[in-house]
């Protein structure tokens, strides 16, 4: 039987800004493995995310749609972009709010599974769902839960995605936190193998400042930490340059 904590959130559409970009660096807590993230909220639906690890051989795209009756993403899609900007599409994951269930097609292969707890998010997608609907929750000073959905990486194992289990956030206390005022809370429980981390939003806005938890949401990671750099605007016509020099950049660097 599924549960919910979705009636602990309220959708604010004026609180989504169009146009953002939003710039984090993904390590481990130590800092080495960095990633650069870069995050376009396109409309209050829809997110266009670009990773750019360090090897520089190749970008990850990812686009998500957010359901604002789950307060979780409904649609995942993501593509691996090599430098003549061809697109191989790598995953793509989508759920059905009325059957609790998501589906993933990945490998060659496509699971359906059933889901504990709503809101739901993705580890691997860096929690990133998870950051744009905290704006929306009514008490961020208390606590709430969510369900945490996994690839299984071993393709020794059977199935393409599971279920991990709940995840506890609770508000610890204000304070600063890389040059931002912020709330501080804990996170972890049995979606995150029972370990425990932390994340500050910013105290305002509700944007993910930074977050640490110690494992990693990828197994080319040992641990997980997700650190804004900056925000800034960008319409359609200055995301396509930015990306297409970003893009052109792939390949240049080698090991």
């Amino acid at each position: 039987m599924s549960t919910s904590s979705v009636e602990q959130f309220k959708y604010q559409p004026e609180k989504i800004q169009a146009g953002a970009v939003y710039h984090y660096i993904k390590s481990n807590l130590d800092g080495s493995s960095p990633a650069r993230v870069y995050i376009r909220v396109r409309d209050v639906l829809n997110l266009d995310v670009w990773k750019f690890e360090v090897h520089q051989y190749d970008a990850a795209y990812v686009t998500a749609h957010m359901d604002w009756n789950s307060f979780s993403a409904d649609q995942i899609q993501s593509w691996v972009v090599t430098p003549d900007k061809h697109r191989r599409e790598q995953a793509k994951l989508t759920s059905s709010y009325a059957d609790k269930s998501f589906s993933m097609s990945w490998r060659e292969q496509t699971e359906t599974i059933q889901i504990g707890h709503y809101p739901v998010h993705v580890y691997n997608f860096d929690f990133i769902s998870l950051n744009f609907i905290l704006r929306h929750w009514c008490e961020p000073q208390g606590e709430t839960e969510i369900g945490v959905i996994q690839p299984i990486f071993d393709s020794n194992m059977a199935g393409v995605i599971k279920y991990e289990g709940r995840v506890t956030l609770k508000y610890l206390e204000d304070e600063q936190r890389n040059g931002h005022p912020c709330r501080r809370y804990s996170v972890g429980g049995e979606g995150l193998q029972n370990q425990y981390g932390s994340a500050w939003l910013d105290r305002d806005l509700m944007h993910i400042v930074d977050m640490e938890i110690p494992i990693p949401d990828n197994p080319a990671w040992n641990s997980f930490r997700f650190a804004l750099v900056s925000i800034r605007f960008m319409d359609e016509q200055a995301w396509i340059q930015f990306l297409d020099r970003e893009i052109q950049k792939l390949g240049s660097v080698q090991e």
